[in-house]
């Protein structure tokens, strides 16, 4: 009983104290950002939707292969 209330006491600082405030950190607070100004709502946006994920380095594209 114990490992659960400190797992959920965990989880609750993490989601109410960490998340918000990585939103401050410039390369998300940057994104958050034009999202803002593009009026896209995140929450809302699936990654297939997407022609390329918005950062990725392009050495990816040449190592990764999703679908043979």
């Amino acid at each position: 009983m114990i490992r659960l209330a400190v797992g959920t006491v965990g989880c609750g600082v993490i989601w109410c104290g960490l998340l918000p405030r990585l939103l401050e950190l410039g390369p998300v607070a940057r994104h958050v950002a034009l999202m803002e100004e593009r009026q896209v709502d995140p929450a809302a946006m699936y990654s297939t939707e997407l022609e390329r994920l918005p950062l990725r380095p392009t050495w990816v594209d040449a190592v990764l292969v999703l679908w043979p």
